[in-house]
């Protein structure tokens, strides 16, 4: 007797439809750039800021020298000086402080070196020496600078030593009728850290 073809049952051929969909599903996730899906992007504007400035401008100084406090004739000017005597003269900067957190510190020579002019034979025994002391319209605040000193002055006060010396080694006789000259005073400001390791 002829064998006959017995359809399969229901049930198998929706197994082996869903095992076959299943496979297709997994091939098509594993296949390189097959896997999709949606993203967006917007554009926003977080404006601008500004930044500070410190500056030191409009640098001048009194035209005469005058003898230091405590020296024979105090405050007079002065024509010509002679070992011991002390001398001064103020010289004046205009401070621009911006910033939220800016302090900053002046950066000063302890000691301004004396020079001796081309009338110096260069073997002189010339010995004197410049120092500095600095005060603002407003006062320091811890001795530094902050946007309360903007537009502030900022004094340099320069005193030259002519120490009494000897008759040989130290502005001896070889310093008469000597032209001196105070070098170019520098001063700087030099920003603070504000947020400090």
């Amino acid at each position: 007797m002829p064998a006959t073809h017995r359809p399969e049952p229901l049930m198998n051929k929706t197994t082996k439809g869903a095992l076959a969909a299943s496979t297709a599903a997994v091939l098509l996730l594993g296949g390189a750039g097959s896997l999709a899906y949606w993203t967006d992007n917007d554009v926003v504007q977080p404006g601008s800021f500004a930044s500070g400035e410190i500056k030191l401008t409009n640098g001048t100084c009194a035209t005469s020298w005058t003898y230091a406090p405590g020296n024979a004739k105090a405050g007079s000017v002065v024509t010509a000086i002679v070992p011991g005597d002390k001398i001064t003269k103020t010289c004046t900067f205009t401070v621009l402080a911006k910033g939220d957190n800016l302090s900053a510190t002046p950066t000063l020579p302890a000691v301004i070196p004396v020079r001796k002019t081309s009338s110096d034979p260069g073997t002189s025994t010339l010995d004197a020496t410049a120092a500095a002391t600095y005060t603002t319209t407003s006062g320091f605040t811890a001795g530094k600078l902050t946007p309360s000193n903007n537009n502030d002055t900022l004094s340099a006060a320069i005193t030259v030593s002519f120490p009494y010396g000897d008759a040989t080694t130290k502005n001896a006789n070889d310093t008469q009728n000597l032209i001196a000259a105070v070098d170019a005073l520098t001063v700087s400001l030099v920003q603070d850290n504000p947020n400090p390791a």
